[in-house]
């Protein structure tokens, strides 16, 4: 037999072998299917009047606050969500985040008091606002617009409203507090991820 029938038949033999190769993998094909949703943020903050709420901390005296980290009495308070996504294997949560319209010069964690209810009148010193997770009441939340700080499971059901508990507090920075008015603003907003 010649060298050029040699080389045919090799050649055809690996052509046989070559289709039946690429008939099998087509016959064991399968079709990946990608699925989910793309969605508006629809998250609603219902507050008192409407997307705000006020808490009130209460009325204490300056010798309440002897020593840096003393606290008041724990008031607690609900961020209430409202027309929110039903919760999925992709979005199953969303989370809150929080800034402070005065955050305290030096920390993350306090909010600065001033006189927002009674403009013009002088603010107490020495003492900040703090907030905590209801079930976690040593830790401070921070008004720097941190992520990972609180989750809130989105409803399994439409229409309904979830929820997040929270305590709010004075806690002294300062050996001296000064008497006045000691209001204080945060600002939640809702983060889809």
């Amino acid at each position: 037999m010649n060298t050029i029938s040699k080389s045919a038949i090799v050649l055809s033999s690996l052509l046989a072998l070559t289709s039946q190769n690429i008939y099998a993998a087509e016959e064991n094909a399968g079709i990946i299917h990608f699925t989910g949703e793309i969605i508006e943020p629809s998250c609603e903050i219902e507050g008192d009047s409407g997307t705000d709420s006020t808490v009130p901390l209460g009325t204490y005296t300056t010798s309440l606050f002897k020593a840096p980290g003393d606290e008041s009495d724990l008031v607690p308070f609900t961020i209430r969500l409202a027309d929110c996504p039903v919760g999925s294997d992709g979005l199953p949560q969303v989370q809150l985040t929080f800034t402070g319209s005065t955050a305290l010069t030096g920390s993350t964690s306090l909010l600065e008091v001033s006189a927002i209810k009674t403009a013009g009148a002088a603010a107490a010193t020495g003492v900040g606002v703090a907030v905590t997770p209801k079930s976690e009441n040593t830790r401070y939340l921070t008004f720097d617009g941190a992520e990972g700080q609180v989750y809130v499971n989105l409803p399994s059901v439409v229409g309904n409203d979830v929820q997040a508990e929270f305590n709010a507090r004075y806690k002294s920075f300062s050996t001296t507090v000064t008497a006045g008015s000691a209001d204080a603003d945060m600002t939640v907003n809702i983060v889809y991820r």
